[in-house]
This record gives C-alpha cells, structure tokens and sequence, in this order.
C-alpha cells in the first residue's frame, strides 16, 4: 500500500512541476547535479565541473547569468522543484535525513553530504566531489594546488610577530568564529591569533563587552558594500579608547564566508596584507 501511495505522490509531483518539459541546463552531463551549498556550487565552477548542476539554492551565486534553476534551500526543503530538474546526485552539507522524502519518492537520485567546515574538509570536498562528477583528477589537482597556496602564504608571514584578531560579520549584533572553523583557520594561516578561539567554538553571536574585553589588535569585519565605510566607522569608534590602536578593515565580498578555494589564493593573501602589511610587496 505504501508503494502505491507513493507511486500516485511522485506521479502527481512530476505533472505540477513541469514533468517533460525542455527544461533549463538539459544538455548537462551527467552526472546531473542538485547543489544544495553555496560552498559546494563555487566548488563546482572553480574546478571546471559547474556544467554538471542542474539547480542550486537560494544562496548559490553561479558565475555570471547561467539560467540555473533555484530549487531551495536548507531552509525550505521541498521535493517538487528538486525533481523538476531531473538530477542524478544531489550533494547537500545538511544532514541527509532532511532527504528523506525525495530519497523515498526517487531512490535513483544519491543524497551526498559533505562535511565543509575546515581546511582540511575544503581540500577533501575538493576531491571527493570532483570524484562523484566522474573526474578524480581535477579534483586531485585543485585540493594539491589549495594546500601549496597556503603554505605559501605560511612562509610569507613565517617568524612575524602574531597579532590578536577578530572576525566578525556586521556591525549591529555581531557574529564571529571561533575554533574548528575555516575563519579560524584563516586567521592562523595568515601569521594572527584568533582570540574568539580562546573562548568560543564554531560560529556565535559576541556582545560589544565580551568582544572588548578580548583586546583585538585587528578587527576585520565582513559587511555589505552599501554600509562598508558605517562598519568602518563604528568599529573605529568602538575601539577608539583601546590602549593599543587597533586597525579595522571590512571585507564586502560575501564569499570570505563561503569555505572554498578561494579561502587560499585570495582571501588568506589578503587577511595576510591586513595582519602583516610589511609583507606586501612595495608596503611599509
């Protein structure tokens, strides 16, 4: 009886949503991807595999104006537009229970979860995903060119004096990373101290007292650009008072939060000129 229920619900499902159609990205080859991750998406495309997915989420920025249609996202999982685009494989950093139902409606698609919270995670998504895309090598190549690129930027601020930083997101009611993130991580690679580690783990909320009371020599602060320069000045003002000057640099590109390979061949050079900007070529 299940069987049948569930034979007239899928059925029912592909009728409403476009079933038979010539639906965006139908000449993708397979395997044709959902991706469920802003993370895993730039992944895609910076390995050279973003032909492969046939619908991405809400947050997913695909490079430059594909037609790629939005089939959710973490916060509203629903099976309809997910089979609309007929995918093979859907790659997800949610917990793969959240699948349940479309695993159950059409088993032939594989739910691939992902764990993307260090460095560590980055290379090893780098691989395993290019792998499931029925591409090792590329896979191999990106996660060995992502760990030389950072131990370059090792060796740049190697020996240097290890100033103490904080990274935060916005400027009214604040977020910062502590241990076991790719935030954490970047900071220590780039010659710093992440003083959030000291106290907090994973991703929270920090109040402006506990967040004095760390004394930042550095604090970089993720913002939007419209309100880039507010950030600046309310950081600045904050901090005003310190008893050791404390510079403030606020970052607008939205993916120095996404954990991708960019983590390595832009932003920890960059978080690198913030904490050390006698290394940067021509500084002083």
């Amino acid at each position: 009886m299940n069987n049948l229920v569930n034979k007239v619900l899928l059925l029912t499902i592909l009728m409403f949503s476009g079933c038979g159609r010539d639906l965006p990205r139908s000449e993708a080859p397979q395997p044709r991807t959902v991706s469920f991750s802003p993370a895993v998406t730039e992944m895609l495309f910076e390995m050279g595999l973003g032909d492969h997915i046939v619908g991405v989420t809400t947050f997913c920025k695909p490079p430059g104006k594909l037609d790629i249609p939005i089939v959710g996202n973490d916060l509203n999982i629903t099976v309809e537009p997910i089979l609309a685009v007929s995918p093979d494989v859907l790659i997800t950093q949610s917990n793969p229970r959240r699948f349940e139902t479309l695993a159950r409606l059409s088993p032939k698609i594989r739910i691939e979860y992902v764990r993307i919270e260090t460095f560590g995670d980055i290379a090893d998504a780098m691989a395993r995903i290019a792998t499931l895309m029925g591409d090792p090598a590329k896979g191999n190549t990106a996660r060995s060119e992502f760990l030389d690129r950072l131990d370059a930027v090792r060796r740049r601020v190697a020996g240097r004096p290890q100033p103490r930083v904080i990274f935060v997101m916005g400027h009214h009611d604040p977020s910062t990373a502590g241990k076991g993130t790719f935030i954490n991580e970047l900071i220590e690679v780039a010659g710093g101290v992440n003083i959030a580690a000291e106290k907090y783990n994973g991703w929270k909320k920090i109040g402006l007292e506990s967040l004095l009371k760390l004394a930042p020599d550095v604090i970089v602060c993720e913002s939007e650009a419209l309100v880039a320069e507010e950030a600046r000045q309310y950081w600045s003002k904050l901090t005003a008072g310190s008893p050791n000057k404390v510079r403030v640099h606020v970052v607008t590109d939205r993916r120095c939060t996404i954990p991708t390979g960019r983590m390595a061949d832009t932003f920890a050079p960059m978080m690198a000129d913030f904490l050390h900007p006698e290394t940067v070529r021509g500084g002083s």
